[in-house]
């Protein structure tokens, strides 16, 4: 019989101790997958245009709308293929480091989607008329730089699954 619990009720009951880690063939497969970087770019873009050039609110919800689902889309393989929740060798330090970065999901999936509400209050008038679409992306910018920071933090932990496990030269 399967049992199914939720992220809160894995973090808080235990589950985690199990050992965390990570398949790097397919999360480097998934990372490769240039749809949504060529999504996260074009929406990047298309945000920051030139001076005396602007997106209209609409359009620019849209776009984050849009990006919100592929990013969803995206950790969620991440999760599913590119992490195991129960290592045949615990290895601490890798588990705690897996654990860490793949919590991190969550709270880069929730401070993009204040950006794509914000995006909506925008267009329906529900905030002030200071916020502007430039001051989205600011946000957006903001969270790139932590989106990357991210990345690069899981690439360094595939980095050292590989020399652990094919090992270095001398």
């Amino acid at each position: 019989m399967s049992v199914w619990m939720s992220e809160s009720e894995f973090r808080q009951g235990g589950a985690e101790a199990v050992g965390v880690t990570i398949n790097v063939a397919f999360l480097q497969e998934i990372k490769q997958d240039f749809e949504f970087r060529q999504l996260l770019s074009k929406v990047y873009h298309q945000l920051n245009l030139p001076d005396g050039e602007t997106l209209s609110p609409r359009r620019a919800s849209e776009l984050l709308g849009d990006l919100r689902d592929e990013l969803e889309t995206y950790f969620a393989l991440e999760e599913f293929y590119g992490y195991f929740d129960r290592s045949a060798e615990t290895n601490p330090s890798v588990s705690k480091k897996a654990s860490n970065l793949r919590s991190e999901h969550e709270q880069l999936y929730l401070q993009f989607n204040d950006l794509v509400e914000t995006s909506e209050q925008i267009v329906y008038h529900e905030c002030s008329p200071d916020i502007t679409v430039k001051q989205l992306a600011a946000k957006l910018d903001e969270f790139c730089m932590t989106l990357a920071d991210h990345e690069q933090n899981e690439m360094e932990l595939m980095m050292r699954m590989c020399n652990e496990d094919i090992g270095v030269g001398d």
